[in-house]
């Protein structure tokens, strides 16, 4: 069950990311077909259970000490509908290219640089839903060290008996942009991604937005779910197995990971044609995302040694992805010596064929940059190096 034409990763649980990623930059707005997939369980079809289908709400606060339901109708007649574009990102993204880039395995699904994708959804503001039930209306300083716990118990997953993952009370009740979605790009959503209901925390890696949610507690601790207390952490590189992070006790010395880092990809170079013959002329595209909004993607052919801006032609609110392009030329051929790398075609006659590396940087709102020197880690999540695209010269 899933979107025709993805690049299958895995059947079972069924993984999947677009197969190009110069069609997936066309679209601002990410269509229903080139949304990766991402699951640690079988996928359930509840289109059948909408009418029973409700959310079980509790936690360590007075006013939830016993339980309250929330059904999907009273989400859907309720509370107000708002929409919001926001990037959904797998926390996975990119893993391959860490594998490639460090030498060194990585353990888990070898996401190409396609986990990514951008969504306008509507739904129930969560803040909304957690007032309703009793969560008291403050500043941040009065939910400090309250988290919100949101669980699926739809299917058993790979590593535990439900799904669950939390972020804390503070970002579900201020920034007030989180949801309780039904619907994606105008549709309600489908069962692949969470009909009837998910959560959505736009700024945040999507293994917090949990799927076909129906339990929600706040609780003065994280998740006590397997993907958020021994999977989803950046754990240092000396640790190479998880024996190794069980033994010496890593995974409760990491914190879990929660708000995107600054990253982008190049999605395609091309050439361009040039009415000069000693001129090269490149254009390049790619997506780039953060926790905030993207302030400029610079790219490099030089191997980082100067960079230049490139245009962005798409941005929309706070929690968008960005799409930019670049066009960039230089000239003489001693000059593109020192602009990427050069192989000899030796089945050619020995002419020389320069396979130009053109690179991207990112840099968000609160003056994040995208790395430079990137790190190895054992689950090879939160990968944010350079981006980095080639063409043949």
């Amino acid at each position: 069950m899933g979107a025709p034409g993805l690049h299958v990763l895995s059947k079972a649980p069924y993984n999947a990311e677009p197969p190009s990623l110069v069609e997936l930059v066309q679209h601002p707005i990410t269509p229903l077909r080139l949304v990766y997939a991402r699951n640690h369980s079988e996928i359930k079809s509840l289109k059948s259970s909408t009418t029973t289908y409700a959310v079980r709400t509790d936690g360590e606060l007075q006013c939830l000490k016993e339980e309250k339901v929330i059904t999907f109708q009273d989400i859907l007649l309720r509370f107000s509908r708002k929409e919001v574009v926001a990037a959904l990102v797998c926390a996975g993204n990119r893993r391959a290219k860490m594998a490639e880039k460090t030498g060194k395995e990585v353990e888990g699904i070898k996401w190409g640089d396609g986990a990514a994708c951008n969504i306008r959804w509507a739904g129930a503001p969560l803040r909304e839903v957690l007032l309703s039930v009793g969560v008291p209306d403050g500043d941040r300083s009065s939910y400090e060290g309250f988290h919100v716990c949101f669980a699926s118990y739809v299917a058993p997953c790979e590593d535990d008996g439900y799904y669950g993952g939390s972020i804390p009370l503070a970002d579900a009740m201020s920034e007030g942009d989180a949801l309780l979605a039904y619907e994606m790009n105008g549709n309600p959503l489908t069962p692949d991604h969470g009909f009837p209901l998910r959560v959505v925390v736009p700024g945040t890696y999507g293994m917090r937005w949990v799927k076909w949610v129906d339990r929600i507690t706040i609780s003065r601790h994280e998740s006590p779910n397997f993907y958020q207390q021994r999977d989803y952490k950046i754990l240092p590189d000396t640790i190479t197995s998880k024996e190794v992070a069980e033994s010496q006790g890593w995974w409760s010395r990491v914190p879990s990971m929660q708000h995107l880092a600054c990253n982008s990809v190049v999605a395609d170079v091309c050439r361009l044609t040039s009415s000069r013959p000693d001129e090269i002329k490149l254009k390049a595209v790619g997506y780039a995302y953060s926790r905030c909004p993207i302030s400029r993607v610079e790219i490099s052919v030089d191997n980082g040694k100067t960079w230049e801006d490139a245009y962005i032609r798409y941005q929309e609110g706070r929690w968008s992805w960005t799409l930019w392009e670049a066009e960039l030329g230089f000239t003489s051929h001693e000059e593109a010596e020192t602009r990427g790398r050069i192989n000899i075609d030796e089945a050619n006659s020995g002419h020389l064929k320069r396979n130009t590396v053109v690179l991207s940087r990112a840099v968000d709102s609160l003056g994040n940059k995208q790395e430079l020197d990137y790190k190895w880690n054992l689950r090879g999540v939160g990968y944010s190096g350079l981006g980095e695209g080639y063409v043949e010269v």
